[in-house]
């Protein structure tokens, strides 16, 4: 098998992930801590739409709709889509889809986000210039990705540096500098560490575990 067979396995990795957790989360129902700072910058910046790229289960497109944004989730994994629409409730859209091929129509968007989703991917920046492609001149992107360390960093077998196959899923973790290096072409408003920590993850990571991550926003350069 070659490598890049290996990374497009592990990257849709997540149907089976959401599969094996019996229709029920795969994660806990809250939010990431990222959120709350988000909504707040959202809202300083008068945002009214959002996509939520990588919505996964939910939880994090939940609390953008409660804060009273008009937002679409948008995730390739149907059974974590099927979970999310219970927790939505038809507060927002769902759109199965890939991230980097959105039929989105160019700079129609104010805002867009993607949370938990850097980690799971072989190269973010087609993700990235996609996002790009959506959101509105002066729009913002808010994004987060695991640190060298966070406390997940080594667990199952490396595939590349920095990048570990763990339970047929992908997480890679990055340098800030290699942070930097994905949006040279973006002004960085901010870009921030933080830390928290988790409970278990059902089967797939039973036991508590600290997270700690960049926070990034920026905005396209002209």
């Amino acid at each position: 098998m070659t490598e890049t067979v290996e990374y497009a396995e592990l990257q849709y990795g997540w149907e089976k992930a959401y599969q094996d957790q019996n229709a029920g989360p795969l994660w806990q129902e809250d939010p990431i801590p990222v959120i709350p700072q988000a909504i707040d910058t959202l809202k300083q910046r008068n945002t009214h739409t959002v996509v939520d790229l990588g919505c996964g289960d939910g939880r994090n497109l939940a609390a953008l709709a409660d804060a009273g944004f008009n937002a679409l989730g948008v995730d390739i994994a149907p059974t974590g889509l099927a979970h999310a629409r219970r927790v939505i409730k038809q507060r927002s859209f769902l759109l199965r889809a890939d991230a980097t091929k959105l039929p989105l129509i160019d700079a129609s968007v104010d805002a867009v986000t993607c949370f938990d989703v850097f980690g799971q991917i072989q190269d973010p920046s087609h993700l990235i210039a996609e996002a790009r492609r959506i959101v509105a001149p002066g729009g913002l992107f808010v994004t987060n990705a695991f640190t060298l360390e966070d406390g997940t960093y080594g667990e199952g077998d490396e595939i590349a540096p920095h990048t570990f196959a763990y339970k047929d899923t992908l997480f890679r973790f990055y340098s800030e500098d290699e942070m930097r290096g994905l949006f040279s072409d973006w002004t960085i408003h901010e870009i921030r560490r933080i830390s928290w920590d988790d409970p278990p993850h059902g089967d797939f990571r039973p036991y508590p575990h600290t997270h700690d991550n960049w926070v990034v926003y920026a905005t396209p350069q002209d």
